[in-house]
């Protein structure tokens, strides 16, 4: 079963339920994306597919990855080059990104298939993995939210300062490693998990779900099953508990 699909964030908006109530949703182009490649057990040694999403001019990708977006056919190696000199200079448009899924190998998948919103037809939550929005190089009061110094007591210039670092001793180890400090924040792969499906448009392949999308509008996500388990609850019980079953 194919369960992940490549998108764009559209951006946010709110819709209304029937009852009045007003949710933020996401807005997401799912799709449709094209299988570029299979993979199987015997040839590659797992199963799995390669998905393209979007469009780019031919004359900015390498001609590595169009020769393998082309299918060559059962030609010989100077036939085959022939050919594909020809197909490149004809190609004006390609895919914008190549990307492989999983895939359990039961369904009949072939390459040039296309996938669309509509595998998520029975899904009532996914996960959205995005690339989240770059703030550059950052403090650590607004990078972790630290309170920053006194401004008295001789304190001129250190209301954002970050403090002491580490034990200036010789048994020392210097500053540890995780130790919150000023650096780049952001842009970095961000999962949301457990997202609720709203609403989905096939004719327009656009997906609504609650809450917000990690990344840019305009920003590539990827959409998959969702893998959020509850958690578990907890057979601890306390003296007051106690007290209480006893009474």
């Amino acid at each position: 079963m194919v369960s992940r699909l490549l998108g764009r964030k559209l951006g946010m908006t709110q819709v209304f339920d029937d009852r009045g109530r007003c949710f933020p949703v996401t807005v997401i182009e799912a799709g449709p994306c094209t299988v570029t490649q299979v993979k199987t057990e015997k040839n590659d040694g797992y199963p799995a597919l390669q998905i393209s999403f979007g469009k780019r001019r031919a004359k900015n990708v390498s001609k590595s990855e169009l020769g393998h977006l082309i299918p060559k056919g059962d030609l010989k190696d100077d036939e085959r080059r022939k050919a594909l000199d020809r197909q490149l200079k004809e190609v004006k448009e390609t895919f914008e990104i190549l990307r492989e899924i999983p895939w359990d190998g039961k369904d009949d998948v072939k390459r040039g298939d296309r996938l669309d919103v509509s595998i998520f037809d029975n899904f009532k939550k996914i996960d959205v993995i995005g690339t989240s929005k770059g703030r550059g190089f950052m403090g650590v009061v607004r990078r972790w939210g630290f309170h920053g110094l006194p401004a008295t007591h001789g304190q001129s210039d250190r209301e954002r300062a970050p403090g002491s670092l580490g034990r200036q001793h010789s048994i020392s180890q210097g500053v540890y490693p995780g130790k919150k400090m000023a650096g780049h924040w952001g842009h970095e792969q961000v999962c949301a998990k457990n997202l609720d499906v709203v609403k989905i448009q096939k004719d327009k392949n656009l997906i609504f779900v609650h809450g917000a999308v990690p990344g840019p509008t305009g920003g590539l996500v990827l959409l998959k099953e969702p893998h959020w388990v509850a958690p578990k609850v907890s057979t601890v019980v306390s003296k007051k508990q106690k007290a209480a079953a006893k009474k």
